[in-house]
């Protein structure tokens, strides 16, 4: 084969291929005996027909079609080994000639993978910002332990339900005296005061008592995500089955022999709460830093980023919503009507994610070139069982399924990647600097260009639907 590399618009390389007459004789004699086995002759068995009778009654154009199919992928497999030319995208594919006796062309227009230059990224100066353990951080945790030991017990019948108890209720909601869909259960546990339910609706409930039939008229909000509910008038129909009242655990020795199996009084409690949450402080405060290298490499680098690759990852990203959605059984499309969002808006938010994962790829693939970084068989093995840890399957499992999507290579590649960004972090030169919370987000927003939190679009769809969805019951 001949090949031949030129430049094409912006991004593009067009590569010819040239494949000699002579290279192409056994091609097309494979291609008739295939196409042989294929067709019906009538007089002949399959795969029997000489060659000639196979040309008459085909025509040489769908042999030499026949050929192509399997010459195709091989020449441009080959001429990507021979060029080095790295596409990002699938190639626009012309056949420029095709025919018996004569040698056998073909253009691609490919999107090529871009080139990097990189900048700085050793001896990169980052500061690592450590969350500061406070007081008030322990006293949230101890409060979190508090509330998980806490248990609730039926209240003495004829007690009037106040804020903060527990009901356990059927209800029935009806508009214009019809059940509308998502208005019904039966032996839903509400806790009044959590704002779970739409407003009014919890706050009628206060005074009820276990065996009362009770008919709430609410109205739903006018932003409320269902449009056939908003602002609408309802009933709800509700019988109270029990009241139950919460039992909070003292936070006494009985408390700490529950919660430590180490700590002899609350002080020491404090103590392991106070050298745990510094643990995970400075394990955050690295990963972050660790972050923040890895983004001042890739600033510090220059790229073209051509748009398709933006476009793969951000279909790439847009399917992993949809799937997390769908194990919560709604859709992508719900959850925007939910949310009174758009697909363009959260498109485009996901675009700018997109583009800095495709940067950092491209800046990481840089440095594994650069630093000629190496996986070992050792290292390889390590980061399988990691991966084993994270989905609860035997490390050969791993493997396997690595083998048999023909995956080994893109993983242990993904592992030098990761070495890229360990090299970066390894080499910066850090200094600390202790935050306390609100300090330390606002820096990492600043850092990564984003709004406050407040103004933030809905990165992860997850969360919100949960909300929402007891909103609707």
């Amino acid at each position: 084969m001949n090949f031949n590399v030129t430049d094409g618009e912006k991004y593009q390389k067009i590569v010819e291929v040239e494949i000699p007459a002579a290279e192409t004789e056994l091609p097309i004699k494979f291609a008739c005996k295939r196409l042989s086995q294929k067709v019906n002759i009538p007089g002949f068995r399959p795969g029997k027909a000489p060659r000639s009778v196979l040309e008459s009654f085909v025509g040489m154009d769908a042999i030499m079609d026949e050929v192509s199919d399997d010459l195709l992928p091989k020449a441009y497999a080959e001429a990507l080994k021979e060029t080095g030319v790295e596409p990002c995208a699938q190639p626009q594919v012309e056949v420029v000639q095709l025919k018996a006796g004569e040698p056998i062309k073909y253009k691609f227009t490919i999107t090529a993978k871009p080139e990097v230059t990189l900048g700085q990224y050793k001896g990169l100066e980052i500061t690592r910002k450590i969350i500061e353990v406070t007081d008030e951080d322990i006293d949230r945790d101890l409060k979190a332990q508090q509330e998980r030991l806490t248990r609730t017990e039926d209240a003495p019948f004829g007690t009037e339900a106040a804020e903060g108890d527990i009901v356990v209720i059927d209800f029935k909601g009806l508009k214009d005296g019809v059940a509308f869909e998502g208005g019904t259960a039966e032996g839903y546990s509400l806790e009044l005061g959590s704002n779970t339910f739409i407003p009014g609706f919890e706050e009628k409930l206060i005074g009820a008592k276990a065996g009362d039939d009770v008919k709430l008229d609410v109205t739903f909000p006018e932003d409320y995500q269902a449009p056939d509910l908003a602002g609408a008038p309802v009933v709800f129909e509700v019988k109270v089955q029990k009241v139950q009242k919460k039992v909070v655990p003292e936070m006494d020795q009985a408390f700490v022999e529950e919660v430590s199996e180490t700590a002899e009084n609350m002080e020491q409690l404090r103590e392991e709460f106070r050298k745990r949450l510094t643990e995970q402080s400075l394990s955050m405060a690295d990963v972050n830093t660790r972050n923040e290298a890895v983004a001042a490499a890739v600033n510090n680098a220059e790229i073209d980023v051509p748009p398709v690759m933006i476009d793969t990852e951000l279909a790439h990203q847009m399917e992993e919503v949809r799937q997390r959605l769908a194990q919560q059984g709604v859709t992508l499309e719900q959850y925007l009507e939910y949310t009174n969002g758009t697909m363009e808006e959260f498109q485009a938010n996901y675009r700018k994610r997109a583009e800095s994962v495709v940067r950092r790829d491209l800046v990481m693939e840089a440095i594994v070139k650069a630093e000629d970084i190496q996986v070992s068989d050792e290292e390889l093995e390590d980061q399988m069982q990691i991966l084993a840890n994270q989905y609860w399957q035997p490390v050969d499992a791993i493997k396997k399924a690595l083998a048999d999507e023909d995956r080994m290579e893109d993983f242990k590649f993904s592992v030098k990647m990761g070495k890229a960004a360990d090299l970066v972090y390894r080499e910066a030169v850090i200094t600390d600097e202790t935050l306390d919370r609100a300090e330390l987000q606002a820096k990492l927003d600043a850092l990564n260009g984003e709004a406050p939190a407040e103004e933030k679009p809905a990165e992860e769809a997850a969360a919100p639907v949960e909300e929402d969805g007891k909103e609707a019951e």
